[in-house]
């Protein structure tokens, strides 16, 4: 680490780059030193820096590269920088097929890197409270959840790349692109299912994935929980998890709790508002706060040779859930 700053190239040129920048630009020991896009783009608000059509172009020294491509194509340029012994944080989903996913595990494994996935609402307000809830069986018995991700996106979304609305770059629709974070948070709330079944549409947009579409999961011990994602939804709607059990309910509204009715267990929020993110047409995301926590964890995984708090192992288990839904239509 050169100036004892952990030092990031960025792969890709879209919008999310341009959030993972300025949550680095927020960390002391941390920098980015380049971008690498094939057409040398650079992200539209950092257009001073340094851009490279290809990762071993880059020439200058650096530690780690922060995965920003579109989502088929993660697993090239992770196998490509554990090859060159750098270490890899993946924006989600960490790819839209399972032996690409084993790949990159591998690629990373072998050549001693880390590799983390930044599925960053497991640590957002309230959800790691809620998890350790859940994990001390604080909350009762759950039978029941319902999660809502209900957003829009226009036809400029769409159109804003030849990738967008395709199964083998985008990998699908919501489900993939917009709930997969739920749906990883789903996951590391309550497991896997062991049932799915599920009913997709393309109801609004010109494109040859869902738009919207509806799942229920049936879990062995009994608990069943239904899911609706959607990027059809006029104007979009903040994403809303509501959990049931023996005990009573709670509804997290954008990651905070905004009911509480748990016998004999006070609201534990610290929160004063929900965040306001509506899941309107925008995809840009502002508050770097979650993404800041996640890349200060990659540096001290890396530094003190831990895992990150979301792995590769870890963060395929959404990936699998997804591809079940697209499976299990009827």
């Amino acid at each position: 680490m050169p100036n004892g700053k952990f030092r990031f190239v960025i792969i890709g040129s879209g919008n999310i780059a341009n959030t993972f920048i300025s949550a680095i630009e927020k960390i002391n020991n941390a920098e980015v030193v380049g971008v690498v896009s094939r057409s040398l783009n650079k992200p539209s608000k950092y257009p001073n820096l340094n851009s490279y059509k290809k990762l071993s172009d880059v020439d200058e020294k650096f530690d780690a590269v922060i995965i920003c491509t579109p989502n088929g194509l993660h697993h090239i340029s992770a196998i490509e920088a554990a090859s060159l012994g750098k270490h890899v944080l993946c924006e989600k989903p960490i790819d839209i097929n399972l032996d690409s996913i084993d790949k990159m595990i591998l690629a990373c494994r072998e050549n001693n890197v880390k590799l983390g996935v930044t599925y960053q609402r497991r640590y957002s307000s309230d959800n790691p409270i809620i998890k350790k809830l859940i994990d001390a069986n604080k909350l009762g018995k759950i039978f029941s959840v319902d999660l809502s991700v209900k957003n829009y996106r226009d036809d400029n979304y769409y159109n804003s790349g030849e990738y967008r609305g395709t199964y083998k770059i985008d990998g699908g629709g919501p489900f993939i692109q917009q709930a997969s974070h739920y749906i990883d948070l789903y996951y590391w709330f309550f497991g896997k299912p062991n049932k799915i079944v599920s009913k997709l549409g393309t109801f609004v947009h010109d494109i040859e994935v869902e738009d919207h579409g509806a799942v229920i999961f049936s879990h062995e011990n009994g608990m069943i929980s239904t899911i609706t994602a959607s990027t059809a939804t006029k104007p979009g709607f903040p994403a809303k998890m509501e959990i049931y059990s023996d005990k009573g309910c709670l509804i997290l509204e954008n990651d905070v709790i905004t009911k509480w009715q748990i016998d004999d267990l006070p609201n534990p929020t610290k929160q004063k508002s929900v965040n306001t993110h509506s899941g309107s047409a925008t995809a840009a995301v502002d508050d770097t706060t979650n993404h800041e926590f996640l890349i200060k964890d990659f540096i001290d995984a890396v530094s003190n040779n831990h895992d990150p708090l979301i792995t590769g192992e870890s963060a395929k288990n959404a990936t699998e859930i997804i591809l079940e839904i697209y499976q299990k239509q009827f």
